[in-house]
């Protein structure tokens, strides 16, 4: 592939991304706030860029995986010209693999299309040791040609690639599986501490539960979950405020569609205290 590559986050998940990417032989140019995982990157074959405009300066197909909405408006908007879109070449194509609202991404790709710059959303999922492997599943929206042309990327990052339909649509596909997975774990948080008040141990409740009714993935990687917990925790670690950006992404995109979510607006409220 002669496309330039450029990414945009180089955190638990997009590090793994971007190295895999270098060492499949694409030519990369990386940026983050952080000197360290540029350096690595740098180590691998890499190439450096100061802001998210350099990138695009020096990319045909732009990648993101950052925190949050307010950080990719950043990435992509930036009003004082720093930003991807202030550096995109007409025909150049952004992708936004960071989990956010299919309404940020309809911003992106308005301001995108009067530069004649492409958007699709590319949300992941696996976490960081998916990453490191290249086996995340990628769900992704977008228009056909332009997820065709990032598709030889998506094999070097991805073992299962989801076109869910038009741009947007991977983020809600995203939010949708989050939303069963993060319920899940305060569910399940709950029937162990249940267990544990009636004198039932978290080992043995756990045995029981995964030949039952009650089994599921999430409880069989419930340490896993609390793992991702306790790594992106800003404050000390509670596991019942675990997940809340995520769950919040699902209550306010259920509210812009009209979706009833009761148990998850639910959730999202205990997350809160």
């Amino acid at each position: 592939m002669n496309e330039r590559i450029g990414f945009i986050g180089l955190g638990n998940m997009g590090k793994p991304m971007a190295e895999n990417l270098v060492r499949a032989g694409f030519e990369v140019t990386v940026h983050d706030l952080k000197p360290e995982p540029v350096a690595d990157l740098m180590a691998l074959g890499a190439k450096s860029a100061a802001t998210p405009r350099a990138v695009a300066e020096q990319s045909d197909i732009i990648a993101s995986v950052v925190m949050n909405d307010r950080q990719s408006l950043e990435v992509f908007l930036e009003g004082d010209g720093s930003g991807v879109l202030a550096g995109a070449a007409p025909g150049s194509l952004i992708v936004i693999h960071s989990t956010v609202s299919p309404a940020l991404c309809k911003q992106v790709a308005d301001a995108a299309a009067i530069k004649g710059v492409g958007v699709i959303d590319a949300a992941v999922s696996g976490a960081e040791a998916k990453s490191r492997a290249g086996t995340l599943t990628i769900m992704v929206g977008g228009e056909d040609a332009q997820v065709a042309r990032c598709q030889p990327l998506f094999e070097v990052l991805g073992e299962h690639v989801f076109h869910m339909g038009g741009l947007g649509m991977g983020q809600a596909a995203k939010i949708c599986n989050n939303l069963v997975s993060l319920v899940s774990v305060h569910v399940i948080e709950e029937g162990i501490r249940l267990a544990g008040a009636a004198g039932i141990s978290e080992e043995r409740f756990r045995e029981l539960a995964e030949v039952s009714s009650g089994d599921s993935w999430v409880l069989r990687h419930i340490e896993q979950m609390r793992d991702l917990a306790a790594l992106t925790a800003k404050e000390p670690f509670d596991m019942r405020i675990f997940g809340r950006k995520d769950i919040s992404l699902a209550v306010k995109y259920a509210q812009a569609i009209d979706c009833d979510l009761p148990i998850t607006s639910f959730v999202f409220d205990e997350t809160k205290r």
